[in-house]
């Protein structure tokens, strides 16, 4: 058996390897999106929430900051993924994140496929 038949079945496993890990780290950005999509979607129930609580003389500090601190921990957490192709961050272009991309804003790998 030659050197080249045995380099072979490593190289496919290696990109094979390499397809896996791309396509955990796609998972990953989707769910960073969907958490910040949902924090979003949920917006008329703090408001309710808020509402409620200031109508009835109550402070809504505690629910405010939390409401806070949870969006922006998602706002970031999203805005730092990185494509696993290109290396640069998957929804900013250049100064703005936009959660409404699906696709790399800098090479155009996809998540749809997922």
């Amino acid at each position: 058996m030659s050197d080249h038949n045995k380099k072979a079945p490593a190289s496919r496993d290696s990109a094979k390897h390499k397809e896996e890990l791309q396509h955990k780290e796609l998972l990953s950005i989707r769910a960073a999106r969907n958490r910040l999509f949902v924090c979003f979607w949920t917006l008329p129930v703090y408001v309710y929430a808020v509402n409620q609580l200031l109508s009835a003389g109550n402070s809504s500090s505690l629910i405010m900051y939390s409401y806070m601190l949870l969006y922006a921990f998602f706002g970031i957490s999203a805005s730092v993924k990185r494509c696993p192709d290109c290396h640069e961050q998957f929804f900013v272009k250049r100064f703005f994140l936009n959660p409404f991309r699906s696709q790399c804003a800098h090479c155009g790998l996809s998540f749809k496929h997922l």
